[in-house]
C-alpha cells in the first residue's frame, strides 16, 4: 500500500477528530442556553476525541485499543440515551429508555467477555447501539415534531442533531460489521479505506453539531 494513502487517511482522522472540538466549543459558548438533551450533547464531540486519543495511546504503549474501543461504544451509546432521556418528557419514554440502557450494559458486557471478545471490534454491540439510537431519534421526529406540527425544522437544534446521529450510525455500523470480515482484516489498504468513510460520516455529524448549537439564541427556548 502506498505510504502516502496511509498518511492521507490518518490525516484525515486527527483532522476530522481534532475538528470536534468546535461543536464542542462553540456548545460551551451557548450552555447556559442549552435546553434538553442538548446539555448532554454538548460532551459528546468531547468524549469521542478523548476516547480517539486514548486509542492511539494504548497502540503506543501496548499495540493494543480493543478495549479502549469497547469502551468507547458503550460510552458513546450511554451518551446518546442520556440525550434523549433528556429531551422526551414523557414519563413511560423516560423509563422504557432507562430499562433499555439496563439491558444495553448487560448485552455489551456478554459481548465483549464472551460472544466476540477483546480480539477484535465489539461490531454486535455497534449494531445494537445503532438500533437503539436510531430507534429513539425516529421517536424523536415522530413524537417531539411531527405530532407538534413545528415549523421550520431545520432550524430546531436536536432535529438537526437527530439527523446527524443518524447519518453517522447508519453508516459506521455496516463499517464496523465489514472490518470483522477475515479477508479486510488482512487488507491494510481496505481497512484503511474502511476508517477513512467512517472518518467522513464522522466529519458530517460534526458539522451538523455545528449547526445545531449555533442555532442556539439566548431567547430561544427549545421544550419538547
Amino acid at each position: 500500500m502506498e505510504s502516502w494513502v496511509i498518511a492521507l487517511c490518518k490525516a484525515v482522522d486527527w483532522l476530522v477528530y481534532g475538528g470536534m472540538l468546535v461543536p464542542f466549543l462553540i456548545a460551551h459558548q451557548r450552555r447556559k442556553n442549552l435546553t434538553g438533551g442538548l446539555r448532554t450533547l454538548r460532551f459528546v464531540p468531547l468524549f469521542l476525541l478523548g476516547m480517539y486519543g486514548l486509542m492511539h495511546l494504548a497502540i503506543a504503549i501496548w499495540q493494543y485499543s480493543i478495549p479502549i474501543n469497547h469502551l468507547n461504544t458503550i460510552g458513546e451509546t450511554l451518551l446518546y440515551l442520556k440525550v434523549y432521556y433528556d429531551e422526551f418528557k414523557s414519563n413511560s419514554t423516560k423509563l422504557s429508555i432507562r430499562i433499555i440502557t439496563i439491558f444495553f450494559i448487560i448485552f455489551a458486557v456478554i459481548d465483549s467477555f464472551f460472544l466476540e471478545g477483546f480480539s477484535q471490534i465489539n461490531s454486535y454491540t455497534n449494531l445494537v447501539e445503532s438500533i437503539i439510537i436510531i430507534f429513539l431519534g425516529l421517536l424523536f421526529f415522530e413524537r417531539a415534531l411531527i405530532r407538534t406540527h413545528r415549523a421550520q425544522l431545520l432550524r430546531t437544534p436536536m432535529f438537526v442533531v437527530t439527523i446527524g446521529i443518524i447519518i453517522y450510525l447508519s453508516g459506521t455500523i455496516i463499517l464496523y460489521l465489514i472490518t470483522n470480515n477475515p479477508y479486510l482484516s488482512t487488507s491494510e489498504y481496505n481497512s484503511r479505506l474502511l476508517y477513512l468513510i467512517g472518518s467522513c460520516f464522522l466529519g458530517i455529524m460534526a458539522l451538523l453539531f455545528c449547526r445545531a448549537f449555533l442555532l442556539v439564541h439566548p431567547d430561544r427556548v427549545d421544550a419538547t
